[in-house]
């Protein structure tokens, strides 16, 4: 598959995934990677492992 035979779908899905990429890295910045979004408790690494752009812990819907 070239280049120019990408579908927009595909386009519009890495453009989803490199944001919330920027946004894991603009939290992981801040130091609030590893804390939930919506109550700040940790998030553990094993989740992190399965989800490295998880927002919540699991105690909350995830949020990516």
């Amino acid at each position: 598959m070239g280049v120019s035979e990408i579908s927009n779908e595909t386009v519009s899905t890495i453009e989803s995934t490199l944001n919330l990429v920027d946004q894991a890295l603009d939290r992981l910045r801040a130091g609030t990677y590893r804390s939930c979004e919506v109550c700040a408790a940790p998030i553990t690494d094993e989740e992190l492992a399965s989800d490295p752009l998880r927002t919540s812990c699991v105690a909350h819907p995830k949020l990516v």
